[in-house]
């Protein structure tokens, strides 16, 4: 996490990620959108509905770091949104950071050539 947080220090200037997230079959209205320039925090709804573990932003997929997150029952953990938790989402180069007002902080990695999302929540 300290190393994340200090690579959006040090890089410092903005990717403009707009997108929707985890598990949700749904177009990303960030996909047509420019190249990212580094460090910019946008507004985020995490979907969370079948755990946490997949976003789309910007046109890219994204997992969780880890693996999903969940009650062990295929919803979020206590505490989280459900279907969406809403918060902010940094993206630098192949990293992605949600946070919400909480406290939580999930970290994600870029699924490179990835087309859709692993799983479909149902």
């Amino acid at each position: 996490m300290q190393i994340f947080t200090a690579l959006l220090i040090i890089v410092g200037m903005a990717t403009p990620v707009i997108g929707l997230a985890a598990r949700h079959p749904v177009e990303d209205p960030g996909s047509g959108a420019s190249p990212a320039t580094f460090g910019r925090t946008i507004p985020f709804d995490l979907y969370t509905h079948c755990g946490i573990s997949e976003l789309k932003a910007f046109g890219r997929y994204f997992e969780r770091v880890g693996g999903t997150l969940c009650d062990g029952f295929g919803n979020p953990p206590k505490g989280w949104g459900n279907p969406y938790d809403s918060g902010t989402l940094s993206v630098v180069g192949n990293l992605a950071l949600f946070r919400d007002s909480s406290g939580h902080e999930v970290n994600f990695k870029l699924r490179p050539k990835a087309t859709g999302f692993s799983t479909i929540c149902s």
